[in-house]
């Protein structure tokens, strides 16, 4: 069991999930000094109503954007490593998970992979992005198909739940199908109800 300082928001985070912040609250800015300066991970945690889901995601700083003469800063933010959350308490006003990393079950799952990447780059070409394709096709991992495509939390916090590489690509491939025929706003909720 891991101790992390978790930092509470509204979004999901993720293996290799970009997120930009600002960071204004002193609690926090305290926080990430820390992490910059131990080089080390905190974690995000998707809150709704105060409360906190059982899974996060561990967070790399990789850039300091701008710091302010009042010590707020902006800086972006790199998903690493999944965590399942198993207690958490608050320590001078920040939480304080007992964590436990996850391991994904090992599967081969390259021909289940390069189908859902066909769809992803279909994906992209809908929404206009091709002038970057070859770096999109470079990537061979889940949860890298997902960018540019805004998901309901409640699937993103499925997918950081699963621990099977081939489910999450089932998940995906079903919502992929959804997209391409009915367009992003006609998702199904049963793709993602657990």
């Amino acid at each position: 069991m891991d101790k992390l300082k978790l930092f509470p928001l509204g979004l999901v985070a993720y293996p290799t999930k970009v997120i930009p912040l600002h960071i204004f609250e002193d609690r926090y800015k305290t926080l990430i000094n820390e992490c910059l300066s131990l080089d080390k991970e905190f974690g995000m945690v998707f809150s709704m109503d105060n409360k906190l889901v059982d899974f996060g995601c561990s967070l790399s700083i990789s850039e300091v954007i701008k710091t302010y003469s009042n010590g707020e800063m902006d800086i972006v933010t790199h998903g690493e490593r999944i965590f399942k959350v198993h207690t958490e308490n608050v320590e001078n006003d920040l939480h304080i998970g007992q964590i436990e990393f996850q391991k994904d079950i090992t599967e081969s799952n390259m021909k289940i992979f390069d189908a859902l990447k066909e769809k992803y780059l279909q994906l992209l070409l809908q929404l206009g992005l091709g002038h970057e394709i070859e770096r999109h096709m470079q990537k061979t991992r889940s949860f890298e198909l997902i960018e540019h495509i805004q998901l309901p939390h409640e699937v993103e916090l499925l997918l950081i739940s699963t621990r099977s590489e081939i489910e999450r690509l089932t998940i995906l491939d079903e919502i992929f199908d959804q997209i391409l025929e009915k367009g992003i706003d006609k998702i199904n909720n049963q793709v993602y109800q657990s």
